[in-house]
C-alpha cells in the first residue's frame, strides 16, 4: 500500500508526498490539503482566540501515550501513531507524542509496509502495545490549527485507484491468511475456554452452597393460616376451621417440584404379548380397573376376530373373561408425553382424615397437558364426572381407543368431553381468586361459597352453611356465573328472540366479582398445587347454547361495575403496556403567566376578571385544565400541617383562594366568567402542564378531523408508514332511510333555570334524570344521579337528560356536557395488534367527558345487510331499553335460589347405566370421613329440568308487554354504523378492563330509542394512555366467526366473539 510519509516541516507547509516504487496509474499527484470548508471559513471569518472558551491545553504538554508521560520533544501524532498506541482520533482534537514513541510507531509501520510489499501476512507481524487506559477529554477544540492534517486529496479515478491497490497488494490473500490465523487461535483456545467454564461452574456451585449455608438460619418460615374476613368497618372475623384443607395441602408444598417428564413425541401402541402384565376393566367403566396396585393380569390366550379380543385371567382367580383392547391398559408409563384427548387410566388420590392417599386406577381422558402453570401435571377427566391433577407416573395409556375418543367414555360424561375437546384449547371458565364469594350448586341447591384455593383449572370452594370443602372445575356449570350465561341464552332461545344479545355486567354486581373468561390453553397461576378430586358437571358448552345472530354489534348500554381503584388514587405507569406503540416521553411546560397576587378584602364581581377576558372557544388546542392558568388563575399544591396528604388550591385573578368545586362555581357565577367549571380539577395527581409525545413517528397527520372538531386530533404511526383509511368525518349522527328520528324541540321537556341548573329539585331536566332511576335495577330513586359539576362519576343505567335548546340556562350550565364541542386533546395512533386506537395527550380526571359515538343510524334489517356485505366491526346498537329490562331481571334473580323450592322438581336417583344425561351430580365432600369414590351419587338433576328451571327464574311474565313493543309491532334496536361515516369515537378499542364507560344521553330528543352515546373516563387516565371501552359482544353469537381479545388486561376474557 502506498504510504503517506509526513514530517513536521511538511505539516507546517501543509503538504505531503505519496512515495512508492511504482507510480499508480491515472494519479498525477497526491497533495495533503486542509478541509476546504474550514479553510474558506477561516479566511472569511478570522478566528478570534478570545472568543474560544474553556480551552484546556494540558493534554498538549504531555505525551499522549499513557505508558510514557514524557514532556520533552513533543510532535504531532499522525493516524498510524494514534492507531499504534490505541488513541482515539478526533477531528478537532490533536494528539502529540514524544520522539521515542514516534520512532516506535514508525518502525512498526515500516515493518508492516515491508511485509505488505513482500506479500506476507501482516497478521504475523509485530504486535502493538496493549493500551488498557481510558482517556477522557472534555475539550471542545485544541490549539491554533484545528484542522486535521490526515485528509488527502487524490486526483483521478478513485475507484480504479482502489482497485489497483487491492490487486497489487493482494488484499484478498491477506484476508484469507488473517482468517486462517484467527481460526487456529480460536481452536487452540477453545479447550481452554471449556476448562474455564467448568471451573467457573464449580466455583458458582460452591459459592451458592456457601451462601445457602450462611443464610439458612435466616430463611423465613412459610405456613398457611386460617382465612379472615374484613368488613367495611374494619372488623376482622375468622372463617370456620380449615385445618383439614391446610393439612392436606401442607405436604404438597414441599414436594411440588417439576417432575422429570419424558420427551414429546407420538405414542405408539405396541402389541400385547402372552403373559404380559396389563390393567383391565373388571366390571364397568365407572368401577376401578384394579383394586390393588400390586395385582397384575396375564394373557393366556388370544383370539383373532374382526376386532381383536383377548382372554384375560385374573390373579384373584375365577373364570377367564374376554376383553377388547379398549378395556385394557398398559402397566408401564408412557415413554413420551401424553396429549389432550388421550384415553388413559389414572390413579385417583383421595382425602382421608386430612391426608392424601393414592387409591385405585379409573378410566378417563387427558384434559390438560403438563406445563409450568399447572405444576407439570395432567388434568384428567374421569368417566364418573370427577377430575384431578395427576403426575406422569400416575397415568398410563389404554391399549386402544376409538378415533372419536368420547365414544369410549361413559354416557354420563360423554357429552361434556365431546364439547370440551371440540373447543380445546379454548375453554369457558370462571375467573376466580382466593377470598371471592361465588354462588355454587350443591345437592340441587344454590349456596354461597367462598374460594379457598385456586389450583390452575380447579378451585377449592368452602360452603360455610354446610361446613364443607369441595374442589370444582372452573368450567363447570355448578358455578353460577357460567350457569347464568347458559340459562339466559336458553331463555332467550325459547322466547324466540331475534334481537342481539350481550354479556353485560350489571350495576349491582359486587366488587371483585367472578366472571366468565375464555382461555386459549392458559390457566391460572396458583402457589398451592393440589391433586384433590372434584365433581365435574356434564352440561354442554356455552357455545352450543348461544343465540345465533347475523352480525356482531357493540352494546352502548354497558354498565360497568364499580372500579376497585379509588377515585383519588392514580393508576401506576407500570400498569401500561410498554411497547413500540406506547413509547414516548412527557413534556413538561411551565406556567409562564403565573403571578403571585396578594389578596385584599373585597366583594368579588365582574371587575375581578376584567383584566383577563375569556370567551368560549379561546385557547384551543391546549390542555383544557391549563386554560384557567392562562386567564390569571393559579393552581397551587398545598400540604397539610400534620400528614402527607396534598391538596389543591385555586387562586383567582383577584387573589381569592378556593378549595373545592362549590367555591369555584360560586365565584364563576358571581363574576360572570365564561370559564366552564369542568376546566378545574382538585385531584393532586392530575398534571395540567404535562403533555405526552411519542418517541418514534414514521408518519403523521396534523388533523384527522379536517377541521370539523373544535380541537385538532393528530394521527401518528410508530409501527409502520401506513395511514388510516379515509372516513367521512361527521360530529353528528345521520339517520338513514327507515329511521324516523323526531328532532322537533316542541316535544322536549325544558327548564327555566337561571343558576346554571345548580338546584336539581327545581330543574325539570335534572328531575327527568333522577325520576328515571326508579325504573332501574334497584327500583329506587337516586337523588344524586347525573353530572357532578360536568363530570359523571358513575354510569346512570336509565340515561342522563341534559338541558336542551328550549332551556333558559346559559352555556355554562353544569347540565350541558355531551352537547359541547370536543375539548380534550386526543391522538389517533397505530397499535401492533388492534388496528388504530385513541390515546389522550393530557391527564384526564375521573368522570371527564371525552367524546360521543357518531355515525349513520340504521334499522336492524339494514344493519344486518350492511354488516354482512361491508363488515360489522363499527356497528353499535342503541339498546338502552333492553339493558334496563335485563338489569332488572338480573337484579331480581341475583339471590340465593333453592331449586327444590322454586320449582316442582322431584329429585330422583339414577344408576350409572340409566341413560339419563346428568348435568349436576352429587359431589363428594372433602371433609374427613367421606365415602369412597366408587359410591354412586344419591341425588341428580337432569339437564332438561335444570334448564327449564333457569328459564322460569330469569324469564319475565309473558303477559307483561315489552317497552319497545309500545312503539310498534315491528320495533327493534336501532344501530349506529361508523364504518364509512363517523367521528373519533369509532377508533376506541375494546378492553375487558376499560378506562372509559358508555353513557346514554338525551339532548335533541327524549325518545328512548335514540339516545346519544357518550364516553366518560371511568378512572383517572394518565397522559399517553389508550382509551378503551367494553364492546359487550356475546361470544359465539355470530356463526363461524371468532374474534380473540388482545387487550392485555389481567381480567381479559380471552374472546370477543
Amino acid at each position: 500500500m502506498a504510504q503517506a510519509s509526513c514530517n513536521q516541516e511538511d505539516l507546517d507547509n501543509e503538504t505531503c508526498s505519496l512515495s512508492d516504487k511504482e507510480p499508480a496509474p491515472r494519479v498525477q499527484h497526491c497533495t495533503l490539503i486542509p478541509n476546504k470548508k474550514e479553510s474558506e471559513y477561516q479566511r472569511k471569518v478570522p478566528l478570534n482566540r478570545k472568543e474560544i472558551k474553556h480551552i484546556n491545553k494540558s493534554h498538549l504538554k504531555i505525551c499522549s501515550n499513557p505508558d510514557c508521560g514524557s514532556k520533552d520533544n513533543l510532535r504531532f501524532a499522525p493516524y498510524f501513531v494514534c492507531a499504534y498506541f490505541g488513541l482515539l482520533v478526533e477531528k478537532f482534537n490533536v494528539r502529540r507524542v514524544c520522539q521515542r514513541c514516534y520512532r516506535d510507531a514508525e518502525n512498526h509501520q515500516s515493518v508492516l509496509v515491508k511485509m505488505l510489499s513482500d506479500h506476507k501476512s501482516i497478521v504475523l507481524g509485530p504486535k502493538k502495545p496493549k493500551n488498557q487506559m481510558v482517556t477522557i477529554d472534555d475539550e471542545e477544540c485544541s490549539e491554533d490549527s484545528t484542522e486535521s492534517p490526515e485528509e488527502v486529496e487524490i486526483e483521478g479515478d478513485i475507484d480504479n485507484f482502489v482497485k489497483y491497490l487491492v490487486e497489487k497488494y493482494r488484499f484478498e490473500e491477506q484476508v484469507d491468511a488473517s482468517f486462517n490465523h484467527l481460526e487456529k487461535r480460536w481452536i487452540n483456545n477453545k479447550d481452554k475456554m471449556v476448562e474455564l467454564d467448568i471451573s467457573h461452574s464449580k466455583l458458582e456451585k460452591n459459592l451458592d452452597s456457601l451462601r445457602k449455608e450462611l443464610y439458612r438460619s435466616h430463611e423465613p418460615k412459610i405456613c398457611l393460616v386460617d382465612s379472615i374476613d374484613v368488613d367495611t368497618h374494619g372488623n376482622v372475623t375468622k372463617h370456620n376451621s380449615t385445618s383439614s384443607t391446610v393439612e392436606a395441602i401442607k405436604p404438597l408444598m414441599s414436594t411440588c417440584k417439576q417432575t422429570a417428564l419424558p420427551p414429546n413425541g407420538m405414542f405408539i401402541h405396541t402389541h400385547i404379548k402372552a403373559n404380559q402384565a396389563i390393567y383391565a376393566m373388571r366390571s364397568s367403566l365407572l368401577a376401578p380397573w384394579v383394586f390393588n396396585i400390586n395385582i397384575f393380569f396375564f394373557i393366556t390366550q388370544i383370539k383373532e376376530n374382526t376386532e381383536m379380543m383377548y382372554v384375560i385371567r385374573f390373579d384373584t382367580g375365577g373364570k377367564p373373561r374376554t376383553f377388547p383392547l379398549k378395556y385394557l391398559a398398559y402397566a408401564e408409563s408412557s415413554l413420551v408425553q401424553l396429549t389432550v384427548g388421550a384415553r388413559v387410566i389414572a390413579q385417583y388420590v383421595e382425602d382421608k382424615d386430612g391426608k392424601l392417599k393414592p387409591s385405585s386406577y379409573y378410566a378417563g381422558v387427558i384434559a390438560e397437558a403438563p406445563k409450568t402453570l399447572n405444576q407439570y401435571r395432567y388434568l384428567v377427566f374421569f368417566d364418573d364426572g370427577y377430575a384431578q391433577y395427576c403426575t406422569h407416573e400416575q397415568v398410563t395409556m389404554v391399549c386402544q381407543s376409538s378415533r372419536d375418543v368420547w365414544q369410549d367414555i361413559h354416557m354420563n360424561s360423554r357429552s361434556f368431553v365431546l364439547n370440551y375437546l371440540k373447543q380445546y384449547p379454548e375453554r369457558a371458565m370462571v375467573k376466580l381468586q382466593r377470598g371471592q364469594t361465588v354462588k355454587t350448586e350443591l345437592n340441587g341447591n344454590w349456596f354461597q361459597g367462598r374460594v379457598e384455593t385456586v389450583d390452575a383449572s380447579l378451585a377449592n370452594i368452602y360452603f360455610p352453611s354446610e361446613n364443607r370443602f369441595e374442589w370444582i372445575y372452573r368450567g363447570s356449570t355448578r358455578l353460577h356465573p357460567l350457569f347464568d350465561l347458559l340459562a339466559n341464552a336458553e331463555a332467550r332461545k325459547n322466547q324466540g328472540a331475534t334481537r342481539p344479545t350481550h354479556n353485560m355486567a350489571l350495576v349491582h354486581k359486587k366488587k371483585n366479582a367472578p366472571y366468565v373468561e375464555y382461555t386459549r390453553g392458559d390457566v391460572d397461576r396458583s402457589p398451592p398445587p393440589s391433586i384433590v378430586p372434584f365433581s365435574l358437571s356434564s352440561t354442554p358448552s356455552p357455545s352450543t347454547e348461544c343465540v345465533v345472530r347475523a352480525v356482531a354489534r357493540k352494546s352502548t348500554s354497558k354498565v360497568l361495575k364499580p372500579n376497585s381503584v379509588s377515585s383519588v388514587t392514580p393508576l401506576l405507569v407500570d400498569e401500561l403496556t410498554v411497547n413500540a406503540e406506547h413509547k414516548g416521553r412527557f413534556k413538561f411546560r411551565l406556567n409562564e403567566s403565573y403571578k403571585n397576587v396578594a389578596f385584599e378584602p373585597h366583594q368579588c364581581n365582574s371587575k375581578c376578571i376584567a383584566e383577563f377576558p375569556y370567551a368560549d372557544g379561546d385557547n384551543k388546542n391546549l390542555n383544557p385544565l391549563s386554560i384557567p392558568m392562562l386567564c390569571g388563575w393559579s393552581r397551587e399544591v398545598a400540604k397539610q400541617r400534620h400528614g402527607e396528604r396534598l391538596s389543591i388550591i385555586y387562586r383567582a385573578p383577584c387573589g381569592r383562594r378556593m378549595r373545592n368545586m362549590d367555591e369555584v362555581h360560586r365565584y364563576l357565577r358571581l363574576t360572570g366568567s365564561q370559564l366552564g367549571v369542568d376546566l378545574f380539577c382538585f385531584d393532586n395527581f392530575v398534571h395540567c402542564f404535562t403533555e405526552f409525545e411519542p418517541e418514534v413517528v414514521y408518519s403523521k397527520i396534523n388533523d384527522i378531523t379536517y377541521g370539523k372538531e373544535n380541537v385538532r386530533v393528530s394521527c401518528v404511526n410508530s409501527i409502520d408508514r401506513s395511514n388510516p383509511e379515509y372516513v367521512e368525518y361527521s360530529t353528528e349522527r345521520i339517520p338513514r332511510q327507515g329511521v324516523n328520528l323526531n328532532l322537533d324541540p316542541n316535544f322536549l321537556v325544558c327548564c327555566d333555570c337561571t343558576d346554571d341548573c345548580q338546584d336539581k329539585e327545581k330543574c325539570q331536566c335534572w328531575q327527568l334524570t333522577i325520576k328515571a332511576t326508579a325504573l332501574g335495577p334497584s327500583g329506587k330513586i337516586d337523588p344524586t344521579a347525573g353530572y357532578h359539576y360536568r363530570r359523571l362519576m358513575q354510569n346512570v343505567v336509565t340515561g342522563v337528560y341534559e338541558c336542551n335548546s328550549r332551556c333558559s340556562c346559559r352555556k355554562t350550565c353544569i347540565n350541558r356536557v355531551a352537547q359541547r364541542p370536543l375539548h380534550l386533546r386526543l391522538q389517533l395512533f397505530r397499535t401492533e395488534r388492534r388496528g388504530w386506537g385513541i390515546r389522550c395527550l393530557d391527564d384526564i380526571p375521573k368522570g371527564q367527558f371525552i367524546c360521543v359515538y357518531a355515525g349513520q343510524l340504521l334499522t336492524e334489517q339494514e344493519a344486518n345487510e350492511d354488516g354482512k356485505q361491508f363488515g360489522d366491526e363499527y356497528l353499535a346498537e342503541l339498546d338502552l331499553i333492553e339493558s334496563i329490562e335485563q338489569a332488572k331481571d338480573g337484579y331480581e334473580s341475583d339471590v340465593d335460589i333453592d331449586i327444590d323450592h322454586q320449582s316442582d322438581i322431584s329429585q330422583s336417583s339414577s344408576s350409572d347405566d340409566s341413560g339419563e344425561f346428568s348435568d349436576i351430580s352429587e359431589s363428594k365432600s372433602l371433609m374427613p370421613g367421606n365415602e369412597n369414590k366408587n359410591d354412586s351419587c344419591s341425588e341428580k338433576l337432569s339437564a332438561h329440568t335444570l334448564s327449564s328451571t333457569a328459564v322460569r327464574i330469569i324469564q319475565k311474565d309473558d303477559c307483561q308487554k315489552k317497552t319497545r313493543e309500545l312503539y310498534g309491532p315491528n320495533e327493534h334496536c336501532y344501530v349506529m354504523d361508523a364504518k364509512s361515516t363517523g367521528n373519533i369515537g369509532r377508533y376506541l378499542n375494546h378492553c375487558c378492563k376499560p378506562n372509559v364507560f358508555v353513557q346514554n344521553i338525551f339532548v335533541d330528543t327524549q325518545d328512548l330509542r335514540f339516545p346519544w352515546v357518550g364516553f366518560f373516563a371511568h378512572v383517572f387516565i394518565r397522559a399517553g394512555t389508550e382509551l378503551t371501552w367494553d364492546y359487550s359482544y356475546q361470544v359465539d353469537s355470530v356463526p363461524d366467526k371468532k374474534l380473540f381479545c388482545h387487550c392485555g388486561a389481567k381480567e381479559c376474557r380471552g374472546r370477543l366473539l
